[in-house]
């Protein structure tokens, strides 16, 4: 069954802010109680100043909206801390130095690396070493060796006072802000990380870091103070941290370092006391900022390096599973070789990895690099800028593939281009079964054609004798007529009719009578010219429209017509059929103006010419 959950009630902001409060006022007075009471040097100065590295990891894990509760905690806590030890006028001026310190840090590093910080890059790692021990830390000891100067009166050395709170302060930066963002940030993922295997490892870890600080200290005490054994190999399972446990581990480790560093100092049994306690305070500053610079810069550099990889297997692996064949061309080097293909494109184009790697791409075009594509992709790699185009490529075994290809530059940091990357989409069966839909649709619309030719034919056609019908006459005889009396050209016309041509009919039968017209049209067409129209109007009659044709003109033509119809001898079996033909002509102009008038007085001078005996032309 679906459940409702209920709407979480949002805390209101003044509760969240004490909170807050709360959290960092409490952390900051632990760090300055520590700072006060137990990282003073016989000599009383501070060693590390822990508490700003929690109001600088505040400050980076919260939003920007609520920074302003951390003031009255700063205020509050250092004013609480330091009024054992320091008048009240020097306790807050020490908070505000701090609160100016850790929000001069914090606002360049938010500024250049966003909203949400982490020590999860090493360029990240950059800007929070530069901009808060290095750049923020020494600008507030500008401000804090005065008041110490204000402190010790007349004679204090303002430049050692500031020395050895800048490097105080950094020392307490960089030793503890990364250890509370990292833990803040990452607590949830440290526990399901935490094995036994890796439980084990980070005891031996912490066994190896005992046995060398006891190797050292006795080494020390055998020696002249101020000479011990190399303190560098500290160094040894700080980086051993960094490489397994990443940053985390190596800030972790360096703080016990540091821790135990401090406690040895405090009570004077440190390898590198001296005779000078303010040098002795600045070597051990020194070894510790040198020791957790290295660490976290290794840590955030194996971390990043195995980001990348984790990207690169990633990248390589998303390459392996696409479908379609990609590769990556150098374009730094001649030529533009290619340094990666995928498993697509050994299957693709048969070529194994080696084969291909080293080469132009152009040996998959197997010399046919006449294409509109393949000049596309040249102009495109000159002018470096994307391509997306139809080129023909060619497997190994010679067989075209129609390839649609991709074309994409890479540039670097600098915006250079140094490499290609194309990818080959396989459209050699869409392309095929293109060109069969355009065969299909070519053969039907030829089809069509032929079809709408025949229809068109038939519809102009007589369909026995395959004259020209009377429609076709008719449209045909208006083109002329009009040509003709656009140009001034004579135009005729015969009215044939078959003489005694219901006797054959009715004698023979209609089959036969079919057969006389066939042959009768058959050899009218043949003593025609070219231009010439014979058109089937009725039963057995006939009509010619004759372009250019005057009536003189007209009557050789119907003379001819009539003569070869009389000499025509029709064969039915054992008998000869023969046929005559009467003829009357009209022309245009002298016997109308229209084709109603030319068929009318060609009909007239037709019947006058049967009247006359048949077999014979009339003309006017």
């Amino acid at each position: 069954m679906p459940t409702h959950s209920k709407p979480q009630t949002q805390r209101p902001e003044w509760l969240i802010g004490l909170a807050i409060m709360a959290v960092v006022g409490l952390g900051y007075f632990v760090g300055a109680w520590l700072g006060v009471t137990q990282t003073i040097s016989p000599d009383g100065n501070a060693i590390i100043w822990p508490p700003n590295a929690v109001a600088l990891a505040a400050l980076l894990l919260l939003p920007v909206r609520r920074w302003a509760w951390i003031i009255p905690a700063v205020m509050v806590a250092e004013i609480i801390a330091d009024i054992p030890v320091f008048p009240p006028w020097a306790a807050v001026s020490f908070g505000l130095i701090n609160l100016f310190e850790a929000f001069l840090a914090a606002s360049l590093i938010r500024w250049l690396t966003g909203p949400r910080f982490d020590f999860d890059s090493l360029a990240r790692g950059g800007y929070f070493l530069l901009f808060g021990p290095l750049l923020a830390a020494g600008i507030a000891a500008l401000f804090g060796a005065g008041v110490y100067c204000g402190l010790a009166g007349e004679g204090s050395e303002y430049l050692a006072h500031w020395q050895l709170w800048w490097f105080g302060d950094a020392l307490g930066l960089v030793l503890l802000t990364p250890l509370l963002v990292i833990v803040t940030r990452q607590y949830s993922e440290m526990f399901q990380a935490w094995t036994r295997r890796r439980l084990l490892e980070a005891g031996a870890l912490l066994l190896l870091l005992g046995v060398m600080g006891m190797v050292l200290m006795a080494t020390a005490a055998a020696e002249e103070p101020g000479h011990p054994l190399s303190l560098v190999l500290l160094l040894l399972p700080v980086l051993w941290a960094a490489a397994r446990f990443g940053v985390l581990g190596a800030v972790a480790l360096v703080a016990l370092v540091a821790a135990t560093a401090i406690a040895w100092t405090v009570h004077e049994s440190w390898p590198l006391q001296d005779e000078d306690p303010e040098g002795t305070i600045l070597a051990l500053q020194q070894f510790l900022a040198v020791t957790a610079t290295v660490g976290i810069g290794v840590g955030l550099l194996l971390d990043e390096i195995g980001t990348q990889r984790m990207r690169l297997r990633l990248f390589e692996r998303t390459m392996e599973s696409i479908n379609d064949a990609v590769i990556i061309t150098d374009a730094r080097r001649h030529d533009d070789p290619i340094i990666w293909v995928n498993d697509t494109f050994e299957t693709l184009f048969g070529y194994s990895r080696d084969e291909a790697i080293g080469r132009n791409c152009r040996f998959l075009q197997h010399g046919d690099d006449h294409q509109e594509g393949v000049r596309e992709v040249r102009d495109a790699l000159r002018r470096q800028q994307p391509v997306r185009t139809l080129v023909r490529n060619y497997r190994r075994d010679g067989q075209p593939l129609w390839i649609e290809l991709s074309l994409a530059p890479v540039s670097d940091s600098h915006g250079r281009v140094t490499h290609f990357v194309g990818v080959q989409h396989d459209l050699t069966e869409l392309k095929r079964a293109e060109e069969e839909l355009e065969h299909r649709v070519a053969e039907r619309t030829q089809a069509l054609q032929e079809a709408n030719a025949r229809l068109t034919q038939q519809a102009a056609t007589d369909w026995l004798t395959g004259a020209a019908n009377r429609r076709q006459l008719m449209r045909q005889a208006r083109r002329e007529l009009a040509r003709a009396q656009r140009n001034g050209t004579p135009l005729s016309l015969l009215c044939l009719d078959l003489d005694h041509f219901k006797t054959v009919n009715d004698v023979h039968g209609h089959q036969v009578g079919d057969q006389v017209l066939k042959q009768v049209a058959s050899t009218m067409q043949q003593n025609l010219r070219p231009s010439d129209l014979l058109a089937r109007v009725g039963g057995e009659e006939f009509q010619v429209l004759l372009p250019d044709a005057d009536n003189q003109q007209a009557g050789e033509i119907a003379e001819r017509i009539r003569s070869a119809l009389h000499d025509l001898e029709i064969k039915l079996n054992d008998k000869v059929l023969k046929i005559t033909v009467s003829v009357g002509c009209a022309q245009m102009g002298q016997d109308g103006k229209d084709i109603d008038s030319l068929m009318r007085v060609g009909d007239q001078r037709l019947y006058e010419a049967k009247a006359l005996g048949r077999d014979r032309v009339v003309t006017g």
